[in-house]
């Protein structure tokens, strides 16, 4: 995109009017400026935990993504959940998957939504069946896991 067509970063009015319309059981718990926090239960499947989840968005970067509750449970012989940052946050996407630009109620929240499902079968099966830039590492294939550790 050029200089002169660039796109300035949704606004906090204007991401929480999104998030207000598709998610309205998410509150936001502050705002100030452009920063904004919000809280509110995501179930990924019928059959799934209700999670409480927080959104911490600062315009225009990326969005911090919280489980409050149930605590996220670390499967016996991993040392961590897949595809979450050392803070414990999720990473439910790449960098260049999603900018200011972009509604977070059309994004992230699905994306946290299809990260929840793959945790849930990572933690039945031990393999995180996500896509993800980084499923080689130990902590989300088991099966790669026992054949490094056999090695």
């Amino acid at each position: 995109m050029n200089n002169y067509f660039h796109q300035k970063a949704l606004t906090i009015s204007q991401q929480n009017h999104s998030m207000c319309i598709h998610f309205p059981l998410f509150r936001a718990t502050s705002n100030h400026g452009s920063r904004i926090v919000w809280r509110g239960p995501l179930q990924p499947t019928a059959w799934s935990e209700i999670y409480e989840t927080e959104i911490i968005y600062q315009v225009p970067c990326r969005p911090q993504i919280r489980i409050l509750s149930p605590q996220l449970r670390i499967r016996e012989g991993f040392t961590k959940c897949p595809h979450t940052f050392a803070d414990t946050t999720l990473c439910v996407h790449q960098a260049h998957e999603w900018n200011g630009n972009r509604l977070i109620a059309s994004t992230i929240v699905p994306w946290i939504c299809v990260w929840l499902y793959f945790y849930e079968v990572w933690l039945r099966i031990g393999v995180w069946r996500g896509e993800g830039t980084h499923p080689h590492l130990p902590e989300h294939n088991a099966v790669l896991r026992r054949a490094r550790a056999a090695a």
